[in-house]
């Protein structure tokens, strides 16, 4: 049962302006062909890494994708509205954001997308589609609200078979709540239905591969890292890849101290938690995970009597009787001890998102990882989605054509992406030393008027 990415697609939010799109369908490229997935719709990419100059925009695809992820959750009132259309376009503040996901499950493609109201802070339209074939598509349920915030709900099924699932959109249907206004269709039915038959089913599966992202910030405070069946299975996981990596690391261990778990996460920002402890202490109650908070990474397990401790991890550099702890370790390490996860395979279909995937990284070593992210998820339903600003990734011996993308600047100075793929480089060309030269653009030019003398 496998869902994978085949693109996704974003307008007026941030730098985005017009609709912008990324790709995960491949092209008619040989090159590589472990980077692909196989289905019986077609094949698609295991991968797509941006790159751009800085202020190109390439975070700010990320974070359209989290942001509209945090909004089909979790609902509009959930995220933050303030500053976040296309605010060089005296009009943005009152046109709609566009989101939308393109997706194969189980070998079909669904569109999922909505449009938000920055000026009225409500959803105006929200649409499930299956693409049956090129010419033919089914809306599963298509919301729109018009300037009177009266909703109307549109689906092709007939009502005879399928009354469970009528009941649901009628919620959104007519004079709405504003709880509704906010919420998506999409959360609405995944929490609340028991999916046994189409639809109700595909918009489950939608909804929690969704949840299943995983969204990596270079900066981020707090990070659920995994779940473990055994600690020391885990243990033994990140010493053989901090090997592979020449990390000079011996082992890690974890420490003998126990502590509730309550007495960690008091170390938490009020504003957050209340949520983040409820999320970890429900994991947590079902299988051992591994969570980090700020420059600690943290095992946290049940024990017999219901108590919820945790443990440090600590690190041995050679002498087990002088250990240290994440926070004294470089920035580099720290950064493999937030992407190491990220090569586990736990059997989901699920893509890693993470923005700045080489920060603090020898390039060797990101180019180690990428090699890994296929190896070790070769024959698993898995993509990778990343920024980067190390040009030395840009290989044709590392990734394919299709793979590369780039974010450039407008006039406008709206981001626009594109694909390497575009200029039919052959499989031998130095893309590296063209891009630098500027051939395909997406580079940071430098004004020399700050050199000019008076004279």
């Amino acid at each position: 049962m496998e869902i994978l990415m085949k693109g996704f697609s974003v307008g007026n939010f941030k730098s985005f302006n017009d609709i912008q799109s990324i790709s995960f369908a491949t092209s008619k490229i040989t090159k590589h062909s472990t980077h692909i997935y196989k289905t019986k719709k077609g094949q698609y990419l295991k991968s797509a890494i941006v790159f751009g100059a800085n202020a190109s925009g390439k975070s700010n695809l990320i974070k359209a994708i989290s942001f509209s992820r945090n909004i089909i959750l979790n609902g509009l009132n959930n995220v933050n509205l303030s500053g976040h259309h296309f605010r060089l376009n005296e009009k943005g503040y009152h046109q709609p954001g566009i989101f939308q996901y393109d997706l194969i499950i189980d070998d079909q493609e669904y569109f999922y997308g909505l449009a938000i109201s920055y000026a009225r802070g409500v959803i105006e339209n929200e649409w499930l589609i299956r693409v049956n074939d090129e010419s033919s598509q089914t809306i599963i349920f298509y919301r729109s609200l018009n300037d009177q915030s009266l909703s109307e709900v549109e689906t092709a099924y007939p009502k005879k078979g399928n009354e469970k699932f009528f009941s649901y959109l009628d919620d959104f249907s007519s004079d709405l709540a504003e709880p509704l206004m906010e919420k998506t269709i999409l959360a609405d039915i995944a929490t609340r239905a028991k999916p046994t038959e189409e639809p109700l089913k595909y918009i489950k599966r939608l909804y929690d591969y969704l949840s299943d992202m995983v969204i990596l910030f270079p900066n981020v405070k707090y990070h659920f890292i995994n779940e473990i069946d055994k600690l020391y299975e885990e243990k033994h996981f990140y010493e053989k890849i901090l090997n592979d990596f020449d990390m000079d690391i011996d082992s890690l261990t974890i420490s003998k101290e126990k502590m509730n778990l309550d007495q960690l996460f008091s170390q938490m920002d009020d504003g957050i938690k209340g949520s983040e402890f409820a999320f970890i202490s429900k994991i947590a109650s079902n299988h051992p995970i591994a969570y980090r908070l700020g420059d600690q990474i943290y095992m946290i397990r049940k024990e017999n009597d219901g108590r919820l401790i945790y443990n440090k991890l600590q690190i041995d550099h050679g002498n087990p009787n002088n250990l240290f702890e994440l926070a004294d370790e470089s920035e580099g390490t720290k950064r493999l001890f937030d992407l190491i996860p990220l090569l586990k395979d736990d059997g989901k279909s699920r893509i890693m998102i993470i923005d700045e995937m080489d920060r603090s990284l020898h390039t060797n070593l990101i180019k180690q990882f990428i090699q890994l992210f296929f190896e070790m998820h070769a024959n698993s339903c898995v993509q990778l989605l990343a920024t980067a600003q190390n040009t030395n990734i840009l290989d044709l011996k590392l990734l394919r054509q299709d793979e590369i993308w780039f974010v450039e600047r407008q006039i406008d100075h709206s981001s626009h992406i594109y694909s390497l793929n575009k200029f039919k480089e052959r499989s031998d060309q130095d893309v590296q030393k063209d891009y630098l030269l500027g051939r395909y653009g997406a580079i940071p030019f430098f004004r020399d008027s700050f050199l000019e003398k008076d004279e």
